[in-house]
């Protein structure tokens, strides 16, 4: 049974099992209602998500249809490109994820230093700020790793183009 988050005259004997405002504060709907309100959120974004993606595909049919009704003569590689499923990737620059791991190891050179600074103030926040800094420090020399890996592969396919 719930009790009543206001300590009434008649209850001093129950001094000492008073609910607290904290815990009547968490008693209520409010925290489900955050849980709720992110996934509808997650689900309206995948819902504009598919209806943008309809808008685009139903534009370059209602081209193909009024080229059509023109009597315009349309080539192949135009339909094919209208039509095509696939989002044509924009390559990936080596030098910009080089330098987004320069900065993300920096970052966590910086977290790591903030770790040494936060033990006089709280000991216990030290292993969590120092572990959020090695897994920065990971993620930055996984993409120097990666843009090696990368511009080596670009080289490769470079030099396999000019053969004749």
């Amino acid at each position: 049974m719930l009790r009543s988050c206001i300590q009434l005259p008649s209850d001093r004997h129950l001094i000492d099992t008073v609910i607290t405002n904290e815990e009547c504060a968490m008693a209520g709907i409010g925290p489900y209602l955050v849980g709720v309100a992110f996934w509808i959120f997650i689900g309206s974004v995948a819902v504009a998500g598919i209806v943008t993606d309809y808008k685009r595909r139903r534009g370059s049919v209602e081209v193909i249809r009024m080229a059509i009704e023109k009597g315009q003569q349309l080539d192949p590689a135009l339909i094919e490109q209208l039509t095509s499923n696939e989002k044509h990737a924009e390559r990936i620059d080596p030098l910009h994820m080089k330098i987004g791991g320069i900065i993300t190891i920096a970052s966590g050179v910086g977290f790591c230093l903030l770790a040494l600074f936060m033990v006089g103030v709280s000991p216990m926040a030290f292993y969590p700020i120092f572990g959020a800094g090695l897994v920065a420090i990971c993620v930055g020399i996984g993409l120097r790793i990666a843009s090696k890996v990368l511009a080596e592969a670009r080289e490769r396919e470079r030099s396999r183009n000019d053969l004749p």
